[in-house]
């Protein structure tokens, strides 16, 4: 108890003073250069962009059911008992920096899907692979890759089957220790049936289910729309608020809201941590139009089901939050409707998890294949990262969500540096595309060499 109660204090020192102040920074950066450099084609072409997400090409698996895999990695407790921990911790102002935050991770998630696409091998790809093959370095490659692994024990899989074990206890009285082994033995089943089993379950869970979220979000929000008008204030001034940060810019910057805002953003959407990009090469589509499914993602995730969230806690708590962990405040905040609001949202939060530990072994996976790791290194990992959920279900809920923010934050400012490193390829290929080029070369040069024939924002790929 003493040695997790010294790591916690740990972890809570890096994320305040390390990580927390670094990635919305980066992310600000990061997102306005990648802006530039695509030449704001997202506002200049939103038509094409939307018609793309029609497309019905093929490949291992279609596109559309390779973002569904990635959307079961992004949606989960981070849409609802992580926006709900973020208020509680940071304010309402945290939901104002989360909006931020997305605005600029749908393009740092474009670059991401786009590079990753670009650097594919033999229909697989990730971060991993582009670090290698464009920024020139292995070795970061292959750290790379052990992070992934490593964090998908945690935020793939410890802090959903912890939130889902707290929303189940809370509503049904279910046994944390047995939603631990529910959970791994889903698991294991869904896993051993390999990408296609994922993508299928993934197709047709996180579309219905999301659906039903968001009626039952908006029928709160339109019942109580009086309310609206006050919810936007509290979140617009306590965004700006110095107070708390003790004033100054820096201070700003570390306050509690941004710190939240972006970390709880990032956990939920996954912008520019290398993860998604493992799903999306698994289809065969064309780069920028596989990207934009990236921004599509980040837009369903974090700018819809992350705001209606925020708009039922708050109307349900127009004073203030009482305390209690995340998921215990989401619960709390939908029984505004009845009993049936709170029943939902736990079960709705243990589907999301359990579809968002599929994804995240797919990743972990991906990234032991990218290492050289055999069938039987593989299997190890599959029983290991299934038993897994079951320690998960056991953790406390505060030391589980400052590993995740620690493990999403190191990720995305590892990733988010490399892509803009890389941009040219991206910017390239995003020009290309919407020039109705060939826009795909057979070889892409390395960065170095890249950056060395670029002029004026033009790439020579």
């Amino acid at each position: 108890e003493f040695f997790l109660k010294w790591r916690g204090k740990m972890l809570l020192f890096i994320n305040n003073h390390i990580l927390g102040p670094l990635l919305p920074i980066i992310l600000v950066l990061a997102g306005i250069f990648l802006l530039f450099r695509y030449r704001f084609f997202l506002f200049i072409h939103p038509i094409a962009v939307v018609k793309s997400l029609f497309s019905k090409k093929g490949g291992r698996i279609s596109p559309f059911k390779a973002a569904c895999i990635a959307l079961s990695g992004t949606l989960g407790v981070g849409n609802i008992a992580g926006v709900a921990a973020a208020i509680s911790v940071g304010g309402a102002g945290s939901i104002f920096w989360m909006w931020i935050s997305a605005f600029f991770a749908m393009i740092i998630k474009y670059a991401e899907v786009t590079t990753a696409m670009a650097y594919k091998k033999n229909g697989h790809g990730g971060a991993s692979y582009y670090i290698e093959m464009g920024i020139g370095c292995k070795p970061l490659a292959w750290v790379f890759a052990g992070i992934i692994i490593l964090t998908s024990f945690s935020v793939g899989n410890i802090v959903q089957s912890s939130a889902a074990a707290e929303a189940l206890h809370s509503s049904f009285g279910i046994s944390k220790l047995l939603t631990g082994i529910v959970f791994a033995v889903l698991t294991l089943t869904l896993i051993s049936g390999g990408v296609n089993r994922v993508a299928g379950f993934s197709a047709v869970v996180i579309p219905l289910l999301s659906l039903g979220y968001v009626i039952l979000s908006l029928a709160i929000i339109i019942k109580n729309y009086a309310m609206l008008p006050s919810v936007m204030n509290r979140i617009i001034s306590e965004a700006f608020s110095f107070s708390a940060a003790g004033g100054g810019a820096l201070g700003f910057i570390i306050s509690k809201s941004v710190r939240y805002g972006a970390s709880r953003g990032v956990l939920s959407n996954e912008a520019g941590c290398g993860t998604a990009a493992y799903a999306h090469t698994s289809a065969d589509n064309e780069p920028a139009e596989q990207g934009f499914f990236g921004i599509f993602e980040v837009f369903v995730d974090t700018i819809l089901l992350c705001t209606l969230t925020a708009f039922v806690v708050l109307i349900a708590e127009p004073c203030g939050l009482a305390g209690g962990n995340g998921m215990e405040i989401a619960i709390e905040a939908y029984s505004i409707v009845g009993e049936f609001g709170g029943d939902f949202i736990a079960l709705s939060s243990a589907i999301y998890a359990i579809a968002s530990i599929v994804c995240w072994s797919y990743y972990g996976n991906e990234s032991m294949q990218y290492l050289g790791a055999g069938k039987k290194a593989r299997h190890a990992y599959t029983w290991l990262y299934s038993a897994a959920g079951i320690a998960g279900a056991l953790f406390a809920p505060s030391f589980v969500w400052e590993l995740a923010d620690a493990s999403v934050s190191l990720m995305a400012l590892i990733n988010t540096v490399c892509l803009c490193l890389l941009s040219g390829v991206s910017a390239s290929i995003t020009r290309s595309y919407f020039e109705r080029k060939d826009y795909l070369p057979s070889e892409y040069p390395s960065s170095s060499k890249l950056f060395s024939r670029s002029s004026g924002g033009r790439t020579d790929t």
